[in-house]
């Protein structure tokens, strides 16, 4: 298995630009609470990211829909299917070393997009990590399996 690639990066801007508007960026620096200037940095809650594959968005696409990327809610978006990753695996993104805690199974908000949405892409909706220290992350980076679990 090859290493992945960043395709594209997002955030969440904080309300004083438009409350819960995603951005797609060339860059982001990330530390242990999470994305810094997106508008659930140190929220008190969880500090995990979701990654998707380019796989999530090809079963979408032979499926005849279409989507602009982001429609997922991932941070990170890569070119390479890591979807085998369990808890516990490693990973290295630009910088910074990440956590996989687990698979994304929220599918709730995709029924409003098409109803098939939330059965086509079962499974493989993205994966939550979790920043481990600080670091920047940019789209070109390469995305290394440390440990695979």
């Amino acid at each position: 298995m090859e290493n992945a690639k960043v395709l594209s990066l997002y955030m969440t801007m904080p309300d004083m630009i438009r409350a819960g508007h995603r951005m797609k960026v060339e860059d982001i620096d990330i530390d242990e609470n999470g994305i810094m200037g997106s508008r659930d940095y140190e929220n008190g809650t969880e500090h995990s990211m979701v990654l998707v594959c380019k796989k999530s968005y090809d079963i979408i696409e032979e499926a005849e829909l279409v989507f602009e990327r982001g429609l997922l809610m991932e941070d990170i978006y890569v070119d390479n299917d890591l979807y085998h990753l369990n808890k516990g695996s490693v990973i290295e993104i630009g910088e910074v070393l990440f956590e996989v805690t687990g698979p994304c199974e929220d599918y709730r908000y995709l029924y409003a997009f098409a109803p098939e949405l939330p059965e086509l892409i079962q499974g493989k909706r993205g994966l939550f990590i979790s920043p481990l220290d600080y670091g920047g992350i940019q789209v070109g980076n390469e995305v290394k399996i440390i440990k695979a679990i």
